[in-house]
């Protein structure tokens, strides 16, 4: 069988498709910042661990690729669970170098540590989690139960 070169770039592109969406929802044990990103099961109570106090503590922030979460310590010691994904786009927002205001590096929107938003072009927050410390475990609820 002979396949013209129309079929043969559809083919491909279908294969390269396919391969992305396999990868996306692959689990993973880390990023390469070596942040925690497991992808333990999510508990019957909604909440996941996505690591301990210990790493919040000596990274400044935690991050689930799963939940595509960020937990964060506010000033006044509280823990504070953000969805990382700006509501313009959909890019990952970070903390700036002051640890004061998450920015997003797309469009530059910016949001205080609680994710109030300060900047457009998003016009909405960050959506938040609740979020709480079980034997040494940050937990954050990612799904309602």
């Amino acid at each position: 069988m002979k396949m013209n070169r129309r079929r043969f770039v559809g083919w491909m592109s279908m294969s390269a498709i396919l391969t992305s969406m396999i990868g996306c929802n692959a689990p993973r044990e880390s990023n390469s910042e070596g942040e925690s990103t497991t992808s333990e099961a999510i508990r019957s109570d909604g909440f996941q661990v996505v690591g301990t106090v210990e790493e919040l503590d000596a990274k400044g922030k935690l991050t689930n690729n799963v939940a595509s979460a960020i937990v964060i310590r506010s000033a006044n010691n509280d823990l504070i669970a953000l969805d990382q994904r700006c509501p313009h786009q959909g890019c990952a927002v970070s903390l700036t170098e002051s640890g004061e205001r998450l920015a997003c590096p797309c469009h530059g929107s910016e949001f205080t540590i609680r994710g109030e938003l300060l900047q457009g072009p998003a016009t909405t927050p960050l959506t938040t989690y609740e979020v709480k410390t079980e034997d040494n475990q940050v937990l954050v609820k990612v799904s309602q139960s």
